[in-house]
């Protein structure tokens, strides 16, 4: 999979190096190039776990720039620290009247569910090209929060 920059200036990168450069060097934001079809039907989607759901509608966005058994993995440990099995349950609050309850996470913000992933990809990602990022951030908000518990655990 390649991204392209919304500007059009930036050179088209793979996922590993968007995931790291974040903004497009244009000032862009990177979106893929094509948009990827789905393999898998939604009742095969239904059956899985959170965690095999998400790894099963990224995948095509990341291609084969990461293993899938890798990847798999990766989102699993991302999602084990989740208060609830099922990560982000629907909740039916009334008849035809849901709920989705996002904040099952550790740090109890709807973040978790994107940066508990990204800290994971980070991490591989710089240990697959052996380096290393420091990260420093200040936050008045939920976001640092849910994004230093997002890559504490990281080594890289």
């Amino acid at each position: 999979m390649r991204y392209i920059s919304t500007r059009g200036t930036a050179p088209e990168i793979g996922f590993c190096d968007v995931l790291l450069a974040g903004l497009a060097r244009d000032g862009g934001l990177y979106v893929p190039q094509t948009w990827p079809a789905s393999a898998k039907s939604a009742d095969e989607k239904f059956e899985a776990s959170y965690a095999q759901r998400a790894a099963s509608i990224m995948a095509p966005f990341i291609g084969d720039e990461i293993d899938a058994k890798v990847f798999q993995q990766l989102c699993v440990d991302a999602y084990s620290t989740f208060r609830h099995p099922d990560v982000a349950p629907l909740i039916e609050i009334a008849p035809d009247e849901y709920l989705l309850e996002l904040f099952h996470g550790p740090t109890l913000a709807f973040k978790d569910v994107a940066l508990k992933l990204v800290g994971k990809l980070f991490d591989h990602v710089l240990a697959q090209r052996n380096e290393r990022v420091m990260i420093v951030g200040a936050t008045s908000g939920d976001t640092g929060g849910a994004a230093f518990d997002g890559v504490a655990s990281c080594r890289n």
